[in-house]
């Protein structure tokens, strides 16, 4: 079978569980063939905070060493979520065993962010989560609306994993 997709973009927050996210991520990567980057964006600091930084740090090195310790440490996040993430699916480690699967940090805005990495990168799917546990009119989050504005390629947006049978 031909798919058309073959680079997905999965976008995580970290905040709260995102297994649901990723694991329908890993499945669209296995299932099309495509390869998969996981990206994480650091929320831009307030331009309050920035230029308090700016007129108690003078030094220019500081203060970007300061900027660069920020993505590290959002990379060493997204490094032990990801890690965490495999010991709680060991089958879908053993799914994706042969692949590579890529982590990228960026910082900004982050619905500019996402869609801008989506469209430099020539992504043809971006995945991402509802942060809505209900199926109402506000179903997706800021960001993920942000992105589906943005995007110049399909958004699917994941809801939150569910605890109840639909039934109930």
């Amino acid at each position: 079978m031909s798919h058309n997709i073959k680079r997905i973009l999965c976008s995580i927050g970290m905040r709260g569980n995102c297994d649901h996210v990723v694991e329908q991520s890993i499945r669209l990567a296995f299932a099309t063939g495509a390869s998969l980057v996981i990206l994480h964006v650091v929320k831009s600091l307030a331009n309050d905070v920035l230029n308090t930084l700016r007129s108690n740090i003078r030094d220019r090195d500081v203060l970007g060493s300061l900027m660069e310790q920020r993505i590290a440490q959002g990379r060493t996040e997204l490094v032990a979520e990801m890690e965490a993430f495999w010991g709680r699916h060991p089958q879908l480690k053993e799914l994706m065993k042969d692949r590579v699967i890529e982590l990228s940090v960026l910082e900004g805005y982050p619905a500019s962010v996402i869609s801008h990495f989506a469209s430099r990168g020539e992504f043809d799917l971006i995945v991402m989560a509802a942060n809505k546990k209900t199926y109402m009119a506000t179903y997706a989050g800021k960001v993920t609306k942000g992105v589906i504005a943005r995007a110049k390629v399909p958004v699917v947006v994941v809801p939150a994993a569910r605890t109840r049978p639909w039934s109930e």
